[in-house]
């Protein structure tokens, strides 16, 4: 078993089950509804608590009620959350519609809360951890998160995800080990080939481990000059998309930090966020499928 760290977003999801999309300015009856914990940092470490690893998570949490709620279902999730930081603020949430007839999701996202600073994050003891996981988020301070981290630790590796292109977040690129990029990052940055793209950011940067997702046609992974391709399965089933990403980067974790070799992780990975997309939900994804 491991300590984790991960840093980033924590939100409430409000998810409601449709048959289809339905169109503008129409009416139609949910088939189901729930409210769970979401926002990547919180899924990675609800995912990696499952695992077996104890898991902090370092995010900022309104005060109030409201974030006593959160608080109360991250902790049922395993979380440790005395490595939040309260602020006075709205609760972020997700207001999610997920197809059952395509397992795709649409996502509706209020925020009204201060992102996660430097100076709340040396705030935090950071000694006594194997591993530290970030969403790439809040470009203006996470590069003196990670320097802070650096500074604090050994050689326990840091991960960095990179999901949504954000101005200014190349600059914390060369202060990680794991950089953990998204189709959508790569295409932001005119990549139509996965492959190349994985390629010229292993030239980039040798020394660091890099992957790269790209849908159906698997992932791809850069470690020391070789280069790691795995594939789907062809008869994969998607029931439901939300938090495929985030249980890619949960997967990858898992098996770095265990101690596989970096292209049986990549498998690793790749076969958790398939078993994601062929459930609903988070539940049980590592306790009752094994890994």
């Amino acid at each position: 078993m491991a300590r984790i760290l991960v840093t980033g977003i924590a939100t409430v999801d409000h998810v409601l089950d449709v048959a289809v999309y339905p169109g503008e300015d129409s009416e139609s009856r949910a088939l189901g509804s729930n409210t769970r914990p979401g926002g990547n940092a919180a899924n990675t470490a609800y995912l990696l608590a499952q695992a077996g690893h104890r898991t902090d998570l370092a995010a900022v949490v309104a005060a109030g009620a409201e974030g006593d709620a959160l608080l109360g279902l991250l902790n049922a999730q395993s979380i440790g959350v005395g490595t939040c930081t309260r602020k006075d603020g709205r609760t972020p949430t997700s207001h999610v519609l997920r197809s059952l007839a395509s397992g795709s999701r649409t996502i509706v996202h209020f925020r009204d809360l201060p992102e996660l600073s430097a100076a709340d994050f040396r705030n935090i003891e950071l000694a006594g951890y194997d591993w530290f996981h970030f969403e790439g988020r809040n470009p203006g301070e996470l590069p003196a998160m990670l320097r802070a981290t650096r500074r604090a630790v050994v050689d326990q590796p840091l991960s960095l995800e990179l999901e949504k292109p954000r101005e200014g977040l190349d600059a914390a690129l060369p202060l990680a080990d794991v950089l953990l990029f998204s189709r959508g990052w790569a295409q932001s940055r005119s990549a139509d080939d996965p492959e190349d793209f994985i390629r010229r950011a292993a030239r980039q940067r040798p020394d660091q481990l890099q992957t790269l997702t790209w849908g159906h046609r698997g992932a791809w992974l850069a470690h020391r000059g070789a280069v790691f391709h795995c594939q789907p399965s062809a008869r994969l089933e998607i029931r439901d998309s939300l938090g495929a990403g985030d249980s890619f980067n949960a997967g990858l974790i898992q098996a770095l930090v265990s101690g596989e070799p970096p292209e049986r992780a990549l498998e690793t990975a790749v076969r958790l966020a398939e078993r994601k997309l062929a459930q609903v939900g988070f539940d049980g994804l590592f306790v009752s499928k094994g890994d």
